[in-house]
């Protein structure tokens, strides 16, 4: 299925007898893969906007509609999602999801939502970018989790949370810039990275958030090797944290997160400065410190990759390198999905 396309528009697909219930309006590019008829699963956890449940080994978010894009996420007209309990059991049935056997939303006419192709973007543009996360960033409230890692200059009082992560920025700063230079990366090399999962507070934790914002950014600037290196140092380790987490750490390496950091991300690197302070500000909104702390690990790849096409752009003008100066991206092709199907670029999740 075609982003943008409903599940009316499959060849075959059963069209359900209509009820005045719950509507899913839109559907993850991931969590299509849940919606299968036969599949059945439980709720695991129930918030006020939203509920988590997996169905077989396929993690899905059911929200209310302005609960925002993502590749797990089902978003939906006309239900309370504080209503159910964890552990009720959940199920498809033609285009109908049934909880305790009862209809709950159907999405025959819901569209798919997948992030947009990463823009075309200059080290101009990327410096442009960087320069107004730079001036927005000064302003927020980065005291928890690990958004304060995001900006150019440490903070001069750490937080608890941030000190104890100290080692694990560290040796992921380093994976990322090895990875730039186009060298090797062994996942033993780094193990102060695996210090990351499951830190600091929220349903997510803040160390997971940054990994994934990493994972991301990386996977969309076309860093597949870095990408796939530092999904190898996690992989194993996947315990530290929850179910729910390591899911959204599953979403990431495939290039997929919150439709809100895909913003952030592509407003950064084309330089679009007017569009960087409401990408910020929706990531402030998600979570405890969810969407600060994913966008902190995208800015390290975006930073590390400011660094190496500066160096670049300086040995050309030396006259110490022939590999011309970077007026264009190192990146490559981002989650075309519906073109060559999702998880291409992965080797292994």
């Amino acid at each position: 299925m075609r982003p943008g396309n409903t599940f009316r528009d499959l060849p075959g697909a059963p069209v359900s007898e209509r009820f005045d219930g719950g509507a899913v309006i839109e559907v993850g590019v991931l969590a299509r893969r849940a919606l299968r008829s036969g599949r059945r699963g439980r709720i695991a956890a129930v918030f006020e906007r939203s509920l988590y449940a997996v169905l077989d080994d396929c993690w899905i978010c059911i929200g209310v509609k302005d609960l925002g894009s993502g590749p797990l996420h089902l978003l939906c007209t006309g239900i309370e999602p504080r209503l159910l309990i964890p552990g009720q059991e959940v199920a498809i049935v033609d285009t109908m999801l049934l909880v305790d056997g009862m209809r709950f939303a159907g999405f025959e006419t819901a569209s798919v939502w997948a992030p947009p192709p990463s823009p075309e973007w200059t080290l101009d543009s990327l410096r442009a970018g960087l320069a107004m996360v730079d001036q927005v960033w000064r302003h927020l409230p980065v005291e928890q989790g690990l958004a304060a890692s995001g900006g150019a200059e440490p903070p001069t009082r750490p937080s608890r949370v941030l000190a104890a992560a100290a080692p694990g920025l560290a040796a992921l700063k380093r994976l990322i810039e090895a990875g730039l230079r186009g060298e090797r990366c062994v996942p033993r090399d780094y193990p102060e990275i695996v210090e990351l999962i499951g830190l600091g507070p929220g349903l997510t934790p803040s160390g997971d958030d940054l990994i994934g914002g990493a994972l991301v950014a990386l996977a969309g600037l076309g860093r597949l090797a870095t990408r796939d290196a530092l999904w190898k140092t996690c992989r194993a380790h996947l315990g530290r944290t929850n179910e729910i987490s390591a899911a959204h750490l599953q979403s990431a390496v495939l290039g997929f997160a919150a439709a809100a950091l895909h913003e952030a991300i592509d407003a950064t690197i084309g330089g679009r400065v007017d569009r960087i302070k409401s990408a910020v500000a929706v990531l402030s909104s998600i979570g405890q410190s969810s969407g600060l702390d994913a966008f902190a690990g995208a800015l390290m790849v975006l930073r590390a990759i400011e660094c190496r096409l500066l160096n670049d752009s300086a040995l050309h003008h030396a006259g110490l390198t022939g590999n011309g100066p970077p007026t264009r991206s190192i990146a490559g092709p981002r989650r075309s999905c519906a073109a060559t199907g999702i998880g291409r670029q992965v080797a292994r999740v």
